[in-house]
């Protein structure tokens, strides 16, 4: 356990801290990385502590009692086990109260509410209890806010993109500070800019246009589900997001690639041959495809099952085109359905607009695959085992 005193004579020295987490069998732990740099600068940044204790406790607190602990042990005596908050910190408010704060760090992995729920069965019988949830990924940390409610203990939600802002703001007098905050903007933790209509508009100038999009559809695979698709997509072996054909989007392979699905943006029409959703040959469109061979065997068996559930496809919104139909010239497309991407930027931020994108997924998805007909003709592209 790593444990910092501020009124003792220790010297925080980030190098030790973090050669406890050094890789092994070729992994590297980067989520108990972030935690140490981040108690680093807690320790070594006091206007930084000051401040972010103050938004958490409403109050400052007397440096001289506090205690900042890593890797602490905690017996769960209700469920006879042991527990190991990231982060472990207890002191005094400058009123004479003392407090308890246990943060849960996430970098990559999901959020757990069960996890919560232990730190809070520890806690909230103490006085001034507080728990802290801080997460890269903005959806868990939505959800995370859902749940607040029902936990004894005070409960804050911290996006890593909060943290940076407010760390980048007072890091003039800290070289640590700085070079953490350096490490998150390389690391994508800083606060994201969203797609906007003028990016849209220049696209073609903008070199970073298609790494936006590749962004977006990494944090819609990883961050949101996918169980409107049949369980044969939901292997995530069999997931990718790929920059190929003028679009930017999650592959979900079948197993010989016909049946394949794709979802993501289509910004060049050269290779898909239709028009974007507004009628033109230069815009973004997000879309949905599947795809197979010309000759392959079972593929008349899938298109009537497109057809039969193409009208209501289209009720969800968009362009639908189909294997056959006049303005789809790409023989390799079964289905195609699209929607402007400009009509997903009225929400001003990110994560707005990915759920509203991800819900349009999710009604196309539904449309095509409700009854379970077209899945059992895509089988018939996989291999008889």
């Amino acid at each position: 356990m790593a444990v910092f005193v501020l009124n003792a004579d220790s010297r925080p020295n980030l190098f030790i801290s973090l050669f406890q987490w050094r890789p092994v069998d070729g992994r590297t732990p980067g989520e108990n990385f972030l935690t140490e740099a981040l108690v680093y600068c807690l320790r070594k940044n006091e206007t930084f502590r000051t401040q972010w204790f103050k938004r958490i406790l409403g109050s400052e607190v007397i440096d001289a009692d506090l205690r900042i602990n890593t890797r602490a042990s905690h017996v769960d005596d209700e469920r006879e086990t042991t527990i190991y908050p990231d982060i472990d910190i207890r002191g005094v408010l400058t009123s004479g109260q003392p407090f308890s704060l246990l943060v849960e760090v996430k970098w990559g992995a999901r959020y757990d509410h069960a996890q919560i729920a232990k730190y809070d069965r520890l806690i909230a019988s103490q006085p001034n209890a507080h728990l802290v949830f801080l997460s890269a990924n903005s959806i868990d940390c939505r959800n995370a806010k859902a749940q607040r409610v029902s936990l004894g203990s005070a409960f804050h939600v911290f996006e890593w993109q909060q943290i940076y802002s407010l760390l980048a703001a007072l890091s003039q007098d800290c070289q640590s500070s700085q070079e953490l905050v350096e490490f998150m903007r390389m690391h994508g933790l800083n606060p994201p800019e969203p797609i906007t209509q003028g990016l849209l508009q220049n696209y073609v100038t903008s070199r970073d246009f298609t790494k936006r999009l590749r962004r977006y559809c990494e944090k819609i695979l990883n961050e949101l589900p996918w169980d409107f698709l049949p369980p044969h997509y939901q292997d995530a072996t069999r997931q990718e997001v790929k920059d190929q054909y003028g679009r930017v989007a999650i592959v979900f392979r079948r197993h010989d690639w016909n049946g394949t699905i794709t979802i993501g943006f289509l910004y060049s029409n050269h290779d898909h041959r239709v028009k974007f959703a507004d009628g033109s040959d230069a815009s973004v469109d997000l879309m949905m495809r599947i795809e197979a061979n010309p000759a392959v065997v079972g593929r008349a068996e899938v298109v009537s099952a497109l057809q039969k559930r193409v009208g209501e496809v289209r009720q969800c919104g968009g362009v639908v085109c189909l294997a056959g139909d006049r303005d789809n010239q790409n023989p390799h497309t079964l289905l195609i359905a699209q929607r402007s991407l400009s009509e997903f930027l009225d929400n001003s931020d990110e994560t707005g607009q990915l759920l509203a994108m991800h819900k349009q997924i999710g009604d196309w998805s539904a449309a095509l695959f409700g009854d379970g007909e077209l899945e059992k003709a895509l089988a018939r592209f996989d291999p008889i085992e």
